[in-house]
């Protein structure tokens, strides 16, 4: 009876547990909280909304809301001018209010600029009863002469001066006493601000903004500064940008305000936008990273390949020819994920498969001649260990299909688990979902809790969730973590995501960069760890899919994410080892092949060619079998070095207590330019080899420090 009791209360108990502790948003790191002031213009709170969609405009400063501005109306600071005869200390021809003015009983006024300055336009509102004459002399004694009639009364007239002179006085002449309501000038073109106070002094190292203006701007400027008064440029934006941009600085700023221009062209009804504006320390909205800590699996136990059934033939693994298929792959890897597609496998939840049938040959309720034993048992036999992402969208099952979703989840993964893990054995772990990024969350929750309810009532196999992220609520992709995952389904057996190294450019372009790039999403990994230490401590971190498309294997690579072959070799160990390094307990390369259609993202991701190309080797391919045949047993130890000029992490083979250091520059261009470099080892150096070739690298040794010149191709250091 006690045992019954147990089983009853288990599943409330780990409920009550994750409700307790259950932050929702607890790998976001927020930007700095700042008090926002803008020069004019409206809808100032959508500027730190989080929400890239929405934006601030400002004002339009000509034809003549400048007038009221002291930072642009040049007359508004009497130290810059003296008039003659003297108008009364309070007069109201300069006080920036167009309603306002100054009687002139005798029809001259004389404005002296002290000391001359270039005014690009004058704006002037008279009330007068003869002919008003506006007598502009240059620092040459040019004279720049402008009218203003009775026509004009009670209008503000503005006059370009189309000099590059200074100024030296401005005169107003008529042969009849007027009013003067304003004169003003503007001395440089026209800009607005917006200001960000954020209470004391910050170490800002990092801007993510969007500022996509029209030709209403020509360039942006942010400065820094202490009182409002002193401001030091810390880096201009391109106003034409299209998408939300990651700005890392090139250096700490220690400010307490931060202040962006926006310069506009001598126009009328030229307007200012901003559309996003977030600001963070050098760690951006990753965070810092996490510190390193030995990796519990070998790299033979941890890099993985994403595949699919008959590997790109078509046809049975069984069919296909010696060393090809997983053949040809069992040099790269030990461990496969593969996607099982919900509408291979039924029309409807409410047609659970009957899985022995299948493995009989009966074929599965969607496809009569399908039988997943035959291809996965070839699979093991070729030496692989296998994960299961069981893929379903809107699009090939669609959310509507459920109708009592736990109920029907639950009974599909007791079946699944029953035939695939306790009586087969072919299947390791499985993933509830790939990438159902807009499936209805709360009907994935469902599935999410029911089918992972239902595999640990027969079986131990670990349990994932879909690819999520933890760094971004409002991101396009609908990927945020706590949009799937909740204090109900906290107990999988760990969190699961897709990490790729793609940035936009200034263009709305997205290109690859280098995965040591600030801006990187593999940094990203530190959010998912703080979601992890807060709601599911001690669970493991699974990246699924990484990779970088390229040409190679006989095919182009013609997309913006592309990159050339010799970089997706090379990136592809840098970054692996980096999410070794961040904790990963397993990660997924994406793809085995290229894909047999045209140049699009992920369709060149392959280690090799697609169908078409025979499945040609490339670098990449090489690469990575190189890596497995020299580091497969070895562990993830500690971090070496760490900063803009080496990454080098030390290994050991728990077996043989042999070490190795894999070591590189994190470069983003230039890659097989050499650079003489220095570090700390502990041990003798007995060989060094480069991972493209195997070939030797030349190096010097004393004093347990070594000199080697380093490119950005990653090379193993072999220590005695």
């Amino acid at each position: 009876m006690a045992k019954w009791f147990l089983l009853f209360i288990l599943p409330f108990f780990t409920f009550s547990l994750c409700a307790q502790q259950w932050q929702p948003n607890a790998g976001i790191v927020l930007p700095y909280a700042a008090k926002i002031s803008v020069s004019s213009g409206r809808d100032a709170q959508y500027i730190d909304d989080h929400n890239p969609q929405t934006f601030w405009q400002s004002g339009n400063p000509l034809p003549q809301a400048y007038i009221a501005r002291k930072f642009l109306n040049y007359f508004l600071n009497s130290q810059h001018f003296s008039l003659h005869p003297e108008l009364p200390a309070r007069n109201k021809a300069f006080d920036g209010n167009t309603n306002t003015h100054q009687e002139i009983s005798n029809g001259h006024l004389v404005l002296r600029l002290q000391p001359a300055a270039s005014l690009l336009l004058l704006s002037l509102k008279a009330d007068v009863k003869d002919t008003l004459f506006l007598l502009v002399e240059t620092l040459n004694h040019g004279i720049l002469r402008f009218k203003y009639s009775p026509a004009n009364n009670f209008q503000i007239v503005n006059f370009l001066t189309n000099t590059k002179e200074k100024i030296v006085d401005v005169r107003l002449k008529s042969h009849r006493p007027f009013q003067l309501y304003e004169l003003a000038a503007l001395h440089k073109k026209p800009t607005e601000y917006v200001l960000f106070d954020f209470g004391h002094i910050k170490n800002i190292g990092w801007i993510t903004s969007r500022q996509l203006n029209s030709t209403s701007v020509t360039h942006i400027e942010v400065f820094a500064g202490n009182d409002k008064q002193h401001w030091q440029k810390v880096v201009r934006l391109n106003p034409k940008a299209i998408p939300l941009l990651y700005n890392p600085l090139k250096q700490t700023i220690y400010a307490r305000y931060l202040k962006v221009v926006f310069y506009l062209p001598l126009r009328n009804y030229q307007k200012a936008a901003l559309w996003e504006f977030a600001v963070y320390n050098k760690n951006g909205p990753w965070g810092a990273r996490p510190l390193a800590k030995p990796s519990l699996n070998s790299f033979s136990g941890t890099f993985g390949l994403n595949t699919f059934w008959g590997w790109g033939y078509s046809v049975y693994s069984d069919l296909l020819k010696p060393d090809t298929g997983p053949e040809k792959f069992k040099v790269v890897t030990k461990n496969l994920r593969s996607y099982e597609p919900l509408d291979w496998d039924m029309i409807s939840p409410q047609q659970i498969p009957d899985f022995e049938k299948m493995a009989d040959g009966g074929g599965t309720p969607a496809k009569n001649w399908l039988n997943w034993d035959r291809e996965y048992k070839t699979w093991l036999t070729s030496g692989f260990r296998l994960d299961i992402s069981l893929a379903f969208t809107q699009k090939s099952f669609p959310d509507s299909l459920w109708k009592d979703t736990y109920k029907e989840a639950f009974a599909f993964g007791k079946a699944y688990a029953t035939h695939f893990c306790n009586r087969k054995h072919l299947v390791s772990m499985i993933e509830i979902g790939n990438e159902p990024w807009n499936y209805n969350t709360a009907t994935y929750r469902q599935i999410l809790s029911g089918m992972s309810a239902g595999i640990k009532s027969v079986s131990k196999v670990p349990v994932l969730p879909c690819a999520v992220q933890a760094y971004d609520s409002e991101k396009d992709d609908n990927n945020y973590i706590s949009n799937y995952l909740d204090a109900l389904t906290c107990n999988v057996d760990g969190l699961n995501t897709h990490i790729y190294s793609y940035v936009y450019q200034e263009n709305g372009k997205r290109t690859a960069v280098n995965p040591e790039d600030p801006r990187s999403e593999v940094w990203s990994m530190a959010n998912l760890i703080r979601f992890r230490n807060k709601n599911m401590p001690g669970k493991p971190i699974y990246v699924t899919e990484f990779g970088f498309d390229s040409k190679g294997g006989g095919e182009n690579c013609t997309h913006s994410e592309c990159v050339s072959e010799i970089e997706q070799a090379i990136y592809g160990v840098r970054m692996a080892m980096i999410l070794w390094r961040l904790g990963a307990r397993q990660f997924y390369w994406y793809y085995f092949a290229n894909v047999d259609y045209k140049s699009f993202l992920h369709n060149r991701s392959g280690l090799t060619g697609s169908y078409r190309s025979g499945f040609r080797e490339k670098l990449s391919f090489k690469t990575f079998a190189l890596l497995q045949q020299q580091i497969g047993p070895y562990h993830f130890i500690k971090v070496i070095r760490e900063d803009n000029h080496v990454y080098a992490y030390l290994l050991e083979d728990y077996t043989t207590n042999s070490e190795i250091i894999i070591a590189w520059r994190p470069t983003a261009s230039h890659h097989l330019i050499p650079i003489s470099e220095t570090f700390s080892v502990s041990g003798k150096v007995s060989r060094i080899i480069s991972i493209l070739n195997s070939k030797p690298v030349s190096f010097n040794e004393k004093n347990h420090s070594l000199h080697l010149k380093l490119s950005g191709v990653p090379v193993l250091i072999y220590l005695k």
